[in-house]
């Protein structure tokens, strides 16, 4: 990916793990890579208090010469969550530089944005709410839909900073159905074969993760062919 970006756009690297030393490890790998940010889920399997992750979090800003930016996604993490007061404090670390929510609660995404310095980034994670984050204040959004429709995704932002909001809740409207698609499989089949329907071959999801019904697939295409 670094190879491909070649400096055109920044590369940000996904190095969650469970452990804090497997995070500083996957981090090393980062640096030696090349890119130019890290992205960390919150752990997961294991539930840490707010204290834990807050260590969790600083030792790894603290290893690492990369921008750091935390990612809270409860409903992937057996319900992990970054809570406005630890995001607050961690905001202090130099080297923590922002968050991705993607819990799908505006209310915890605008308290991040309030209670944070301006300096501190807040992305939109959760796909049907880039619009309504970018209205209360977050900086863009890390979305997965724009894996199979980037154009559409870039147009709600570049409507929303030109001024054109009713454009910008169009193209938000239009591809929340692609969003709503996901739910036709288990995550992320249905952005593997949104991707195959278009020309990209990503390949089956891995086990235990199967393919999406015949029903489901022409249910995807349908959605794709309307975009």
């Amino acid at each position: 990916m670094v190879e491909e970006a070649a400096g055109r756009v920044p590369v940000y690297a996904g190095t969650g793990g469970i452990t804090t030393r497997e995070v500083i490890a996957l981090n090393k790998r980062a640096e030696q890579t090349g890119v130019h940010a890290v992205s960390i889920l919150t752990p997961m399997f294991v539930t840490p208090t707010q204290e834990e992750l807050y260590r969790h979090y600083a030792t790894i800003a603290d290893a690492t010469t990369l921008p750091v930016l935390l990612y809270n996604n409860p409903s992937r993490t057996g319900g992990v969550n970054l809570s406005p007061a630890l995001v607050t404090r961690l905001a202090e670390h130099p080297n923590i530089v922002g968050i991705k929510d993607s819990s799908g609660d505006l209310s915890l995404t605008l308290e991040y944005i309030c209670q944070t310095p301006d300096s501190f980034i807040v992305l939109m994670g959760r796909d049907t709410l880039i619009y309504a984050g970018l209205l209360h204040g977050t900086q863009g959004a890390i979305a997965a839909t724009a894996n199979i429709n980037p154009a559409l995704v870039v147009e709600i932002y570049r409507a929303f900073i030109a001024g054109d909001l009713e454009r910008a809740l169009m193209a938000q409207q239009k591809l929340a159905s692609l969003r709503q698609a996901f739910s036709l499989g288990t995550f992320p089949v249905v952005v593997k074969e949104a991707l195959t329907l278009i020309g990209i071959p990503a390949g089956p999801a891995r086990a235990p993760v199967g393919p999406l019904s015949t029903e489901s697939q022409a249910k995807l295409k349908q959605i794709i062919n309307v975009l």
